[in-house]
């Protein structure tokens, strides 16, 4: 699928926003786009084959655990006592070895994940914050 960039002239598929999204995550090796109804992953770009194959491997398992009763249990708990309108986590972070997976759930969409990985030595609030400010392009681009 493809959209318009910020200027309207040329047209941005997801692999392209996914490659941008990218480049301003430090020390970001793969990213791709998960669809955690289907457990499908629906773009996958990266610098790095094994990363992106951990990636492409963990899409089921990544939808499993944002889906799954441990993390709504705790996501009640959380939420117990509050007027709670939201739809669960917006981002977790997992070190892994020598890689951090960042998984952000897009708001507008909160059965689609969008995951960065990350080189295990990167600051995670930095990241946390360069892959953040990238979701309105990527939603834009699916």
């Amino acid at each position: 699928m493809l959209q318009s960039d910020m200027a309207g002239d040329t047209p941005v598929s997801l692999d392209d926003a996914l490659t941008a999204a990218m480049q301003s995550v430090p020390n970001c090796v793969a990213a791709g786009y998960i669809d955690m109804q289907t457990g499908f992953l629906l773009g996958l770009e990266g610098r790095d084959d094994d990363s992106m194959a951990a990636l492409e491997n963990m899409s089921t398992s990544i939808a499993n655990l944002i889906l799954g009763q441990g993390i709504s249990a705790f996501e009640k708990l959380l939420s117990s006592g509050e007027e709670s309108q939201g739809s669960g986590f917006g981002e977790i972070a997992i070190y892994s070895g020598d890689r951090l997976y960042l998984l952000l759930r897009r708001a507008d969409q909160p059965d689609h994940v969008v995951c960065f990985v990350s080189k295990g030595h990167t600051n995670v609030g930095l990241a946390l914050a360069k892959s953040t400010s990238k979701m309105n392009m990527i939603s834009a681009a699916v």
